[in-house]
């Protein structure tokens, strides 16, 4: 296609191809005609040849970076960009490129700053590399999201959505990128600019500041802030607003330290003060994720003394019939072909290794390995270092080895210890046959997971007041709260566990943690209108949903339900269901939240039961309730149940592929062999007129987006982060 020789320099010049790059203008059509013939490394030679012949041309180093990218030739890219931004120290597209090669290497911070560089230069330019701009910015939201830079990313989507860049749609998706980025629940919150809320002595200097930062000028908003500091040290405004910055600039620490300090001041209500302690305690996780202390994963291993040959091998077997009969261990299936293909021996078996409690906790995992040609028998004992110290001793008594040190590295994998103590499990012992439940009782599958559940919360409810936590720089809840200040942040970690916590044992697992510490409970908030009067999501699970109006109740729960506030979806689902006035379709949305947190198969069968009954005023199809169904009456045992759902999606759902393919999933994790139900008309196989179900599509994890490359992922089911207005 002819190149307009009166449209903008490719090189973000800010001049026209006419006035800038004439001579090139055949060069440039041809380098076109090969990307849009997909010739990427046809076209990369090209412009590498035309670079060499004419040097410190912006549009040729432009693209070359461009392309380099593009096939994600990321070191020649960085070395192209520095010298694109030698030539071109202001040009918009030489510091985007530079901004990209930063994050590519993990240089957040300085990522940051120069887009906010770019950002002002294309303003200065007139806009005309905008286009290109907004590749540049969908590339550093992916690789931001991916780092865990919530600040940074969020802070360009909302550049694009308040400067008009990019469609609609291309935002949306942005959005549901950094969403689905796993954000700290104390950072879903948006928190704005504030204006200064009195008049002052600098007043002018702060409003300066302010509208640097709401023309997008950040590092210089950030700047004439932190100025105002030593005449504005009580200003909750100046401090919100500098952590604000420093979160869209990616400095997290610095973010944390504004937040602590806005925190500590006398005049912050306690509600923000909470808030903000937790704010800070998420930044500094994001500006260190493995903060001292963590809970480290450890591996340790022992010889075992066997003799060779066929001696040695029955002296293993004794050795494994002995721990079949120690009574803390039991025999685990494992993957060989796992360890077949990293070109490693696979163990004879493997173990695991439980305390001697009771219920007993696992503790570690405990692979035998025979004699190799490169090694001797051994034992090797892993799992997170206190827990392999615990089980060593009885290892050790019962295989008459002694353990090497622990191997634990900062390379090896590493949780927060709040992490740890809520993934325990414990040994449970099913019943050796699961007779089905008399219809409206519990089965023996809802006492093995109440037993379960108790026993991680007794532990946790015991042992979490007295542990020290990263979050707590290295102190204890229960010392932690001697301290005004530390205080703050302890009410910060039991209040988002309240308001996070996707079940509701654990959510009353919170709840006893503030009583067991002596911590006040959370006053009802009432106010019948949330948005307006501005309640942060993150208190919505304290609202008095009785107050609520319709419509915003169904605000509460959409949000609730999007952003991961579960307690307060719950309890605005549950308030929905019981209103009068609720239409079926509230209703229906309703059910599905409260179906999703019930804890016994009894409570979601009763829901279920009533959902099948709005399907049928909704008009809609029931084969996903009849998929749900499946795996409750699965997990109880109710075969005749079980063979009346499959006969039902055989005659009501057999043409509808994506219950067919979910009814399938749950069969298998059930380990229903379906190619023996061949024939039969079930779901999955092959014949009664059914399709067998296709395997569902990979996702295309970890794909970053460059210019000129595809485009980036669809974002699928993942929720939005959610930000009130």
């Amino acid at each position: 296609m002819a190149i307009d020789t009166y449209a903008p320099c490719p090189g973000g010049t800010g001049k026209k191809i006419k006035f800038c790059c004439a001579d090139l203008v055949g060069d440039l059509e041809q380098l076109d005609k090969l990307v849009e013939g997909d010739q990427i490394s046809a076209a990369l030679d090209q412009v590498k040849r035309l670079d060499e012949k004419h040097p410190r041309r912006a549009c040729l180093m432009a693209t070359r970076t461009k392309l380099e990218l593009a096939t994600k030739q990321y070191a020649e890219a960085a070395a192209s960009s520095r010298g694109f931004l030698d030539a071109f120290p202001d040009n918009p597209l030489a510091l985007g490129h530079a901004a990209i090669s930063d994050a590519l290497a993990g240089r957040v911070q300085e990522a940051a700053a120069a887009f906010d560089k770019a950002r002002a230069a294309a303003a200065a330019a007139g806009g005309d590399a905008a286009e290109e701009l907004v590749r540049i910015a969908a590339t550093l939201v992916q690789a931001a999201a991916q780092l865990g830079h919530v600040g940074f990313a969020q802070g360009i989507v909302d550049w694009l959505g308040d400067a008009g860049l990019g469609n609609e749609e291309e935002r949306r998706l942005l959005a549901a990128i950094v969403g689905s980025s796993g954000v700290p629940p104390a950072l879903r919150t948006r928190v704005r600019l504030e204006p200064l809320a009195e008049d002052s002595p600098w007043r002018f200097e702060f409003d300066a500041a302010l509208d640097h930062a709401r023309h997008w000028r950040l590092a210089k908003a950030l700047t004439a802030f932190r100025s105002l500091k030593g005449v504005a040290g009580e200003s909750r405004e100046l401090f919100s607003n500098i952590a604000v910055l420093c979160e869209m600039l990616a400095r997290p620490m610095e973010a944390a330290e504004s937040w602590a300090t806005l925190a500590a001041l006398r005049n912050t209500p306690p509600d923000e003060a909470v808030e903000a302690a937790g704010r800070a305690i998420a930044l500094e996780t994001e500006a260190d994720p493995d903060r001292s202390p963590v809970i480290r994963f450890a591996t340790c291993a022992a010889p075992l003394g066997v003799p060779a040959g066929e001696e040695g091998v029955a002296a293993i077997d004794l050795l494994e019939d002995k721990l079949r009969h120690a009574g803390r261990f039991d025999q685990a299936a494992f993957d060989r072909t796992q360890w077949v293909s990293r070109n490693a021996a696979p163990p004879r078996s493997a173990w695991r290794v439980y305390d001697d409690g009771t219920p007993g906790r696992l503790l570690a995992t405990l692979l035998l390995f025979g004699r190799q040609t490169d090694r001797e028998p051994e034992a090797v004992l892993q799992g997170f270092a206190p827990d392999v110290a615990a089980a060593r001793p009885a290892v050790e008594a019962c295989l008459g080895c002694t353990f090497g040190a622990d191997a634990t590295t900062d390379a090896m994998p590493a949780v927060s210890p709040t992490n740890w103590l809520v993934a325990a499990q414990f040994r449970m012992q099913p019943p050796a046959t699961m007779t089905p439940s008399p219809a409206g009782q519990p089965s023996a599958f809802d006492a093995l997971l109440d037993e379960q559940r108790k026993s991680v919360w007794d532990r946790f409810l015991a042992v979490w007041p007295d542990t020290a936590l990263p979050e707590l720089l290295g102190k204890t809840p229960r010392e932690a709260l001697r301290d005004p200040q530390s205080a703050r942040r302890v009410e910060a970690l039991v209040a988002e566990g309240e308001a996070t916590s996707r079940r509701a044992d654990a959510a009353s697992a919170w709840s006893a943690v503030r009583k067991r510490l002596g911590m006040a409970a959370p006053a009802t908030i009432d106010s019948a209108k949330p948005f307006e009067d501005g309640v942060p999501p993150l208190r919505w699970h304290r609202l008095d949903m009785s107050k609520l109006a319709l419509d915003d109740l169904r605000g509460v729960l959409v949000t609730a339900v999007d952003a991961g506030f579960d307690e307060a979806a719950a309890r605005a689902a549950e308030n929905l269901a019981a209103r009068p006035e609720a239409t079926p379709a509230d209703r229906w949305e309703a059910l599905g939240v409260l179906e999703s947190r019930a804890e016994s198969s009894v409570r979601k069968l009763e829901i279920l039961g009533e959902l099948r009954s709005l399907a049928k005023t909704l008009k809609t199809s029931d084969g996903m309730l009849d998929v749900a169904e499946l795996r409750v009456r699965l997990q109880r045992g109710d075969e005749a149940d079980v063979v009346r759902l499959l006969e039902h999606v055989r005659r009501e759902h057999g043409r509808d592929q994506r219950v067919i393919q979910a009814f399938a999933e749950v069969l298998m994790e059930a380990g229903v062999d379906l190619s023996a139900l061949a024939g039969r008309g079930v779901p999955g196989a092959s014949g009664g007129g059914m399709a067998p179900p296709t395997a569902a599509p990979a996702a295309a994890g970890g794909k970053l987006w460059t210019p000129g490359g595809e485009s980036a992922p669809a974002a699928g089911e993942k929720k939005v982060i959610w930000t009130p207005n």
